[in-house]
């Protein structure tokens, strides 16, 4: 927080700003209103999709330093990757628009190489579900999306079952090109296992935990606060009214 104090020979200049106040507000408030348009704000949830012809549900399989999701339903993009669906739900702000996305694999957690964009948001005639014969362009289209720049998991023991718990940090950028800050998780559990177990499966040459469902959110966490715009609107016109009588006082 930046605290900003004002001589005393200011404060008629506030009074006198008082009348270009609202001018000066409003002009902040279009421009940033209109980059917050623009932008990707807001949250969801995603679940496991399903493909309908051949019938499968979306799963995951975790190695010790990746995460693969099948099937590769959806249509490659323009870099020739395929990816899996997922159902979008509980959606707020701007990601009211979409009902389903992609999501794609993260090839190493010790690097952070993932197949980006992670997700890409879109829509489908039911969510999350690829019918036989429908287009998954927008699933593919490299707009709406989410990069992923790091990632980690842990794995916990929640009675007689595991649950991996992977954290998610990167960025989303919408189809007009703004960009926001997004953070997020996903998680998937194992049945009848220990974290022991776990561990010395992983550790194992090429093991794996297989066939797991998986849910997840994300959310955006760089909003401007209006407050805070109000306050620069505030201080930009004080500062322009003071200007002024500097001038005329010359």
């Amino acid at each position: 927080m930046i605290m900003i104090g004002l001589k005393s020979k200011l404060l008629n200049a506030t009074l006198a700003a008082t009348t270009a106040l609202p001018l000066a507000a409003a002009g902040l408030f279009t421009s940033a209103g209109s980059a917050q348009a623009a932008a990707l704000t807001g949250e969801f949830s995603f679940n496991g999709g399903v493909t309908v012809n051949p019938f499968a549900y979306s799963l995951v399989t975790l190695k010790k330093d990746s995460l693969t999701f099948t099937p590769d339903s959806i249509i490659a993009d323009s870099n020739g990757v395929k990816s899996t669906p997922v159902g979008v739900a509980a959606q707020t702000g701007s990601f009211l628009g979409f009902n389903s996305a992609s999501i794609r694999d993260i090839i190493s957690f010790a690097s952070d190489t993932v197949q980006n964009p992670f997700l890409d948001l879109g829509n489908l005639t039911i969510p999350g579900t690829i019918l036989p014969g429908e287009s998954t362009a927008s699933l593919a289209d490299g707009s709406n999306i989410f990069t992923l720049t790091s990632s980690g998991y842990q794995i916990t023991q929640t009675g007689a079952n595991i649950t991996i718990a992977v954290d998610l940090f990167g960025y989303f950028t919408s189809a007009t090109g703004e960009i926001t800050n997004g953070a997020g998780s996903l998680s998937f559990q194992r049945n009848n296992t220990t974290v022991a177990q776990a561990n010395s499966i992983l550790n194992t040459a090429n093991g794996s935990l297989n066939n797991l469902t998986f849910s997840g959110s994300t959310f955006t966490t760089s909003v401007p606060e209006p407050a805070a715009l109000l306050g620069l609107g505030a201080v930009s016109a004080v500062m322009v009214m003071s200007r002024r009588r500097k001038s005329a006082a010359q």
